[in-house]
Parts: structure tokens; C-alpha cells; sequence
């Protein structure tokens, strides 16, 4: 069989761990990857040598230039995936963008209108929307009421990452992690979100003097009416629900994600537990997003997670951010 990516030229830029991630990933759906743009010059011919590609640089602006690439693959600091995705979308790039898409809710409506006008493909890689379970909790619990999620890791996961935590750069842990946890609430309530409020205590000392919590609970209103909770920590992980957890109700069926939500557990339902752990090697390597963008591409077709739905999970942690500051509930812009 063809593989999927097949007839594809793509780039990467920002060549730590997850844009290597997204290298590795890229070869095995059959894109060649063409560029390696770094602002650190070793990292990039590192990662050129590494997967072969033609050429290594610190000049971005070589692979927007490029004809040949199709689709930019993007995985540096936060604060550069704003002019960086701006760039990408206007060079005609398709576009796979870490997430979060940007630090503030300005930055990501900016990117949103360049994606819009440029007429391209953006993916946000909230890789949980296309996770098995998750899709079956969707399925199976459409119109849910009310939802927990969480995000629970050790302190020490984040001693290699300092830039985490800089106001310039990281933006703290909500934004930074959680936001796959409020992307996923937001996916399976299917509602834009509201209003919320929050309080955040930060208990660490090695968080820097910007003063973003790594502790903070949280409420979210939705327009449709559905309510959810949300935790966002780094005080320490529970092994037996894992790193990230949610819960759902719609009240009559429930559902329970956990295993770093590869597993989904049902009440009420036909169905008594997904496991994608359980499933075909072909059908657990298809559950991600950068297949997702390439399916798109090729049909014309809408992204799992685009631009749009982008935003609001920056609009959401930027409004929790305020309401856990400011010790007041914030309207969601």
C-alpha cells in the first residue's frame, strides 16, 4: 500500500524532541522531509543528519521560500509559533502546529485569519481528538451535562524546561500542558466555551517570578449549558487514573478516560470499554493528527482540530490564567 504521505515535501522547524517526533512520524507516513530550521545551528544539522534531509538552517525563512515544501511542521518555544505559523500560511505552507497554538488569544486570532485567507490546511496537534477512546466517548455520549478533566504530573517532568514557565516564551502550565485537557472538554462538550473561574496557587519554588500557578481548579460554563471542572497541576501524578484523566456524564450514561486516554470505560452503554492498547498496530498508528492533516489536504477536507477550535482552547486557558490572578470570574472572548 502507498503510504499516506506519499508526494509530499514537508520542513520542520524547531528540532528538540517533538519536532524529531514529527520527523520520525513524517518518514513513516512516506513525506520526505526536505528542511531542518533551528535557531541553534547543531540542533538542526543534528536533526538533518539524523533524517537525511537536503538541508539544515536558521534562517526560516529559507523554508518558507522553498516551492518545494508543502507542509510546515512546527515545534519550537510558544511565543514563536505566531509569526512563525503567520509566515507558513502566507508562503501557501499546510500547516501542523504544536500546540498551544499561540500565548494569547490575540496572537491566535491572528493566526486564524492568516490560515483563513491563505486558503491552507492547520492542524493544532491536541492529539487526544483523534485518539481511539476518545472518538468512542464522542460517539457514544454526544450531548453530554457535565465533565471532569485533569492534568496531573510530577514537578520533576519539567526540571529539563525551565522555558515553561517564562511569561516570553512558556506561559506557564496550563497553557503549555493542560491546554490538551481543555481542548479535549471542549471537544467532547462541543460548545464554545463561556464563562469560567479559577483559583491557582503556586507551590513550587523553581517557577521563576511569573507567577503562573502549578496548581489551579477550575470551572468552565459552556454555551450549551454543559459544565465542567478542570485541575491543572505539577504537584504529583495518581498511577492509578495516569498523567491525564477525564470523566463525562449526560445523565443517564458516563464515561471514564484514563491510561493518558487510550482507555475509555462506560456506564450505561452497549459498549463496556474501549482500549486502544487492544487495537490493530495500522488503526493505533493512524490516530494522529499529522495523518489527520494529510487526509485533509488530499480530500479538500476539514482538520480535527483547525485553527478556529485552536483559539478557543488559548481563550479558555488565557481566561482561567485571569480568573486564578484576579480571584473573578472571566467572560471567554
Amino acid at each position: 500500500m502507498t503510504p499516506i504521505g506519499c508526494g509530499f515535501k514537508a520542513a520542520v522547524i524547531g528540532c528538540g524532541m517533538a519536532g524529531r517526533g514529527h520527523a520520525e512520524k513524517a518518514q513513516s507516513l512516506g513525506l520526505e522531509v526536505v528542511g531542518f530550521g533551528d535557531q541553534l545551528e547543531e540542533a538542526a544539522e543534528r536533526a538533518r543528519t539524523e533524517f537525511g534531509g537536503r538541508y539544515a538552517t536558521t534562517d526560516t525563512g529559507r523554508i518558507m521560500r522553498d516551492d518545494s515544501i508543502d507542509v510546515v511542521l512546527i515545534a519550537t518555544h510558544h511565543d514563536a509559533h505566531h509569526p512563525l505559523a503567520i509566515a507558513a500560511a502566507e508562503a501557501g505552507k499546510h500547516i501542523l502546529l504544536e500546540k498551544p497554538m499561540c500565548l494569547t488569544y490575540a496572537q491566535a486570532v491572528e493566526v486564524a485569519e492568516a490560515v483563513e485567507k491563505a486558503g491552507v490546511k492547520c492542524v493544532i496537534n491536541c492529539k487526544f481528538r483523534i485518539a481511539p477512546a476518545v472518538r468512542k466517548v464522542r460517539q457514544l455520549l454526544p450531548r453530554p451535562r457535565v465533565s471532569h478533566g485533569q492534568l496531573a504530573m510530577r514537578e520533576s517532568e519539567n526540571i529539563g524546561n525551565p522555558w515553561v514557565w517564562r511569561a516570553d516564551d512558556g506561559g506557564g502550565l496550563l497553557i503549555s500542558t493542560t491546554v490538551h485537557t481543555i481542548d479535549l472538554l471542549g471537544y467532547l462538550m462541543d460548545s464554545a466555551a463561556d464563562r469560567v473561574y479559577a483559583e491557582g496557587r503556586v507551590f513550587g519554588d523553581n517557577k521563576g517570578t511569573e507567577g503562573y500557578p502549578d496548581a489551579l481548579v477550575g470551572t468552565i460554563l459552556w454555551k450549551n449549558g454543559g459544565l465542567s471542572t478542570v485541575i491543572s497541576t505539577d504537584q504529583g501524578m495518581n498511577p492509578f487514573v495516569s498523567k491525564w484523566f477525564l470523566e463525562i456524564w449526560d445523565g443517564e450514561r458516563s464515561a471514564v478516560l484514563s491510561a493518558d486516554m487510550n482507555r475509555a470505560d462506560f456506564s450505561g452503554c452497549d459498549v463496556d470499554h474501549v482500549d486502544a492498547r487492544e487495537l490493530p498496530q495500522e488503526t493505533q498508528d493512524n490516530a494522529a493528527m499529522m495523518v489527520n492533516l494529510i487526509e485533509a489536504i488530499r480530500t479538500d477536507g476539514d482538520t480535527l482540530c483547525d485553527a478556529r477550535d485552536g483559539v478557543q482552547a488559548v481563550a479558555i486557558c488565557n481566561a482561567l490564567d485571569a480568573a486564578a490572578r484576579t480571584g473573578t470570574p472571566q467572560t471567554v472572548q
